[in-house]
């Protein structure tokens, strides 16, 4: 969404030193007070990538699923205070 914020890097982490695949939990409203979850893979074999890899991959999806549903994102969320104060080294 071309706003940087710090993020949370511990499931990529995990999942590169587990050698573990990392999913992603879409979530789709249906009608009121029913949802449609789907597993979408991220990333399989976790042994060959680079450092934020899986989490860039992993934010990208949550982008899509909030530029389809915007109504149901908490938009107050305190993420948006910290913006552009990820140090440089995390880019």
């Amino acid at each position: 969404m071309g706003v940087k914020v710090p993020v949370h890097v511990g499931a990529e982490v995990l999942a590169k030193r587990l050698g573990m695949a990392t999913v992603f939990l879409k979530v789709k409203k249906t009608k009121r007070g029913y949802y449609e979850a789907t597993f979408m893979d991220i990333i399989k074999d976790t042994s060959s990538i680079e450092n934020y890899q899986i989490t860039d991959l992993a934010l990208r999806r949550v982008e899509e699923q909030i530029y389809k549903a915007p109504e149901y994102y908490l938009w107050t969320h305190k993420r948006w205070k910290h913006m552009d104060k990820v140090p440089d080294s995390f880019l």
